[in-house]
């Protein structure tokens, strides 16, 4: 079996590259770890899999075996051109040299992603407001902690309120640093994301803004935070003073409260807060 630990040092050194902290560039190692993250993900040969920052490839070549049409979106071009050489011969593999974040992803994939801690929160976005379907990726287990959040707990934030809105997270496995190279100074945690359509009865878009609204004061409460951003603005003081979940503090809210307490502001002619 391949040590991908030489062998990610010794082709970072051919291609003259080297792992960029400021990016979360880590790059995976433990094979058994890939495969085991694969398995989870019960691959089938007539699925398509996005993966998002193939790197030197160690996902890459897991994602082949299982026989299903891979596409790999590589923002780095010398680590875009390494997957396309070594995958040349096969027309069921196609890597894409651009930004994630700036690319249009197929319409009918699934993701397998081991994800740059610097852009997993946008790309989580993205693949909620995409209605992915099923997304199965690797990210600082902090981030991860946020994603599966219920509310009043310590983790419970913007981001939090967004995977519920959007979809169901589940934890699936936590990885040690020495799972990299470079080892990074935090763990990180494989999360199975299943997205659907939102249970709500106002916009996910107003919805979403006003969740960004509250959550920069999440320890304070509704009242407070509502009366603090309309203070300025001409407004009945029962716009806050008799708001659906006055007392509660941001973070005890619920994907429900926050949309009765939007619809009590619609009514009011109070939204936007800012």
């Amino acid at each position: 079996m391949r040590d991908w630990k030489q062998y990610t040092i010794s082709t970072l050194e051919e291609l003259g590259l080297r792992a960029r902290k400021q990016q979360g560039q880590n790059f995976l190692i433990r094979y058994r770890v890939v495969k085991q993250m694969v398995e989870l993900a019960e691959i089938l040969p007539s699925d398509h899999i996005l993966e998002i920052g193939g790197g030197i490839g160690i996902l890459t070549d897991a994602l082949v075996e299982t026989g299903a049409r891979v596409t790999v979106i590589e923002k780095e071009k010398k680590l875009a051109d390494h997957l396309q050489e070594i995958h040349k011969e096969n027309d069921r593999v196609k890597i894409i040299n651009e930004d994630a974040l700036d690319a249009d992803w197929p319409t009918d994939c699934r993701i397998v992603a081991n994800l740059p801690y610097s852009v997993a929160s946008p790309i989580i976005e993205k693949i909620l407001h995409r209605n992915i379907g099923n997304a199965m990726i690797m990210i600082q287990k902090e981030v991860a902690m946020r994603c599966i959040a219920n509310p009043g707990s310590r983790d419970y934030s913007r981001i939090s309120v967004l995977c519920k809105i959007h979809g169901s997270v589940k934890r699936m496995m936590d990885l040690a640093p020495d799972s990299f190279f470079p080892k990074p100074k935090v763990n990180s945690t494989v999360i199975s994301i299943w997205t659907h359509e939102p249970k709500i009865t106002n916009s996910h878009e107003d919805l979403e803004l006003l969740v960004s609204n509250l959550f920069t004061l999440r320890r304070r409460t509704v009242r407070s935070v509502i009366r603090g951003f309309l203070k300025r603005k001409t407004v009945d003081p029962d716009v806050w003073e008799i708001c659906p979940h006055s007392d509660l503090r941001v973070f005890e809210l619920s994907i429900k409260k926050i949309d009765e307490i939007l619809t009590h502001l619609k009514n009011y002619n109070a939204f936007p807060l800012a």
